[in-house]
């Protein structure tokens, strides 16, 4: 049955008659006859019986009117969901990052997201890069934003590289270094706090050491998350090399410094990661573009 038919005959209802639903319609008033016989044809039962100037539902019309009520709330509900999926006010997101990442740089970014999409499902899952990149490939998320590597295998994934994050020396407030800035070779001589090997920011780590000459560092423990290893050099007056947006708010408060190479730049390159043939929603692709916004801030930045 038209969406149409149900709302004329909800009109009828609502009127009292013919007469004054044609009126509110703005159309002749045979045709709004003709088209309640479609409808009473449609059900195989009288809808209506005339009580004086005025018809009255019979109890088959009773029931039919409550019918298309609910029916034409839930198309309306319906329609509300389409434009808000349509605008991007709401519609699901899921996000997988790698750990550092997806604990300080992604959660700004997803709850300005949800401030202005009060109908918006976001999620972030933080795993290893590789653990992300195959939730991406095989559709368990639309998009992965982890640790780049310019050697970089994505296989079936569309690889862009956004931005480049400094990495700085994670030091305590009163522990080594003695110094705001150092020579890269000092590093070598601290007892630094590692992550576990193999992970992504340890290979890029490892790759720019070796290409300043500095060797394999000897960590006195290996620690698996950003905090952990944050929490070991308050505690211990010991180091450890972490991307700056890490270790920027500590340093602000007081709580640990951020030491700086005099003779290198580290950095954590950022990586956004998709199938080719992905299609974004307006909420997904309003993702993808405040990330691709704050790449361009960062360049113009550098420049």
């Amino acid at each position: 049955m038209q969406l149409r038919r149900l709302e004329l005959f909800c009109t009828v209802v609502d009127e009292g008659g013919v007469t004054r639903a044609a009126e509110r319609l703005q159309v002749a008033q045979p045709w709004v006859s003709a088209q309640l016989r479609i409808v009473e044809k449609a059900v195989n039962a009288p809808l209506f019986v005339r009580d004086g100037r005025r018809i009255a539902l019979t109890e088959a019309g009773r029931r039919f009117h409550a019918w298309a009520r609910e029916v034409l709330a839930g198309s309306a509900r319906v329609q509300r969901d389409i434009d808000d999926l349509t605008s991007g006010a709401a519609g699901s997101l899921s996000v997988a990052s790698s750990m550092a990442i997806g604990t300080y740089l992604l959660p700004p970014l997803m709850t300005d997201l949800r401030r202005d999409r009060p109908g918006a499902d976001i999620t972030v899952h933080i795993n290893e890069p590789a653990r992300a990149l195959r939730s991406t490939e095989i559709g368990e998320v639309d998009f992965a934003v982890t640790t780049w590597f310019d050697d970089v295998d994505p296989g079936p994934l569309h690889p862009e590289k956004l931005w480049d994050e400094p990495l700085v020396l994670c030091a305590a407030v009163d522990g080594p270094p003695d110094a705001d800035e150092i020579p890269l070779a000092d590093v070598a001589g601290l007892p630094v706090v590692g992550v576990p090997a193999g992970v992504a920011i340890e290979r890029t780590l490892a790759d720019q050491l070796a290409a300043h000459g500095v060797g394999p560092l000897s960590y006195v423990i290996r620690l698996g998350h950003a905090e952990s290893l944050k929490r070991a050099v308050i505690a211990n007056g010991w180091v450890c090399l972490a991307p700056e947006y890490c270790v920027a708010e500590d340093a602000a408060l007081g709580r640990l410094r951020a030491v700086r190479f005099t003779d290198a730049t580290l950095v954590e390159s950022i990586g956004l990661f998709h199938r080719e043939a992905q299609y974004f929603s307006p909420l997904q692709r309003a993702a993808v573009d405040a990330l691709r916004a704050v790449a361009e801030r960062k360049l113009a930045g550098q420049a």
